[in-house]
């Protein structure tokens, strides 16, 4: 099962740690991560969001954010976070629209990656994220 946090202090920290490490230990491969927002404040069910906690990979870290979700992805780039996303859809039984960004395409540092995911969230939320 996934971690989860709710403090926005610690994913704006872990993302730095993990562009760090990126950048420490980048050999021949090129490393990438994705951002998700998954908007659950519509879901009353707590056993959905349980679900949901389930679904992600042990390496996957799951931040709450006022009851909706950020999800930090290791080692997952723009298809992949679709496919994930996508998956979401079919077990949700409902048309989530797209809030992801990925390093380092959408961000080369942390600040820059998680205004983007900002934009992003409130573009198709309207939900004004305080990252």
């Amino acid at each position: 099962m996934a971690m989860k946090f709710s403090n926005t202090q610690t994913l704006k920290a872990l993302i730095s740690h993990h562009i760090a490490l990126i950048d420490r230990f980048n050999s021949d491969s090129f490393e990438e991560f994705a951002l998700l927002f998954l908007k659950m404040d519509d879901y009353d069910n707590m056993e959905i969001k349980k679900s949901i906690q389930i679904i992600f990979r042990d390496s996957d870290i799951i931040f709450e954010e006022a009851q909706n979700y950020i999800i930090l992805l290791p080692k997952t780039n723009w298809n992949g976070a679709i496919e994930l996303l996508n998956g979401l859809q079919g077990f949700l039984n409902q048309t989530l629209q797209d809030s992801i960004v990925t390093y380092p395409d959408d961000g080369e540092d942390a600040q820059t990656l998680l205004t983007e995911f900002t934009k992003v969230v409130h573009r198709a939320y309207e939900i004004d994220l305080h990252l």
